[in-house]
């Protein structure tokens, strides 16, 4: 008996792997590249109050640094729909920056924002926060492929 548990603590230490390190991963502009499904939560400072900021959208990236898109958000109880164009950059690591343009429909307000993104599960999903004074607002893009 003591020779079994003897063998398969050698087996489970040996079995999971080589010991080698991971690969690292080296990411650029087209690990971003398709459509994304948005979802995105926060907070607006509106000058008088903080308030409540709920969207989704979906984003299309050309694996070279544009993007386009739409969303439909609610800042408060108002709902508005606006079309996307901006930028963005991927560094080797995944972390990167996106700069956007929004164009409102009558009524609501049209701008832009930033955000830091990072990479993850090889470009399936990204994770954003807005960097704009007076936001704090997260967002996710999840891969429609």
């Amino acid at each position: 008996m003591a020779a079994a548990l003897v063998a398969l603590a050698a087996t489970s230490a040996i079995a999971p792997g080589t010991g080698d390190a991971a690969p690292q991963q080296s990411f650029s502009a087209a690990a971003l590249q398709g459509a994304y499904a948005s979802r995105f939560s926060g907070e607006v400072d509106t000058g008088k109050a903080w308030v409540p900021i709920l969207g989704t959208g979906v984003f299309i990236a050309d694996g070279s640094g544009h993007l386009t898109g739409h969303e439909t958000y609610v800042v408060g109880t108002e709902v508005c729909t606006a079309t996307i164009t901006g930028t963005y950059t991927v560094g080797a690591d995944g972390t990167g920056s996106d700069a956007i343009t929004y164009k409102a429909q009558p009524g609501c307000e049209g701008g832009s924002y930033t955000q830091s993104l990072t990479i993850a599960r090889h470009g399936e999903l990204v994770l954003l926060v807005n960097t704009n004074a007076g936001n704090r607002i997260e967002e996710e893009w999840h891969s429609q492929r």
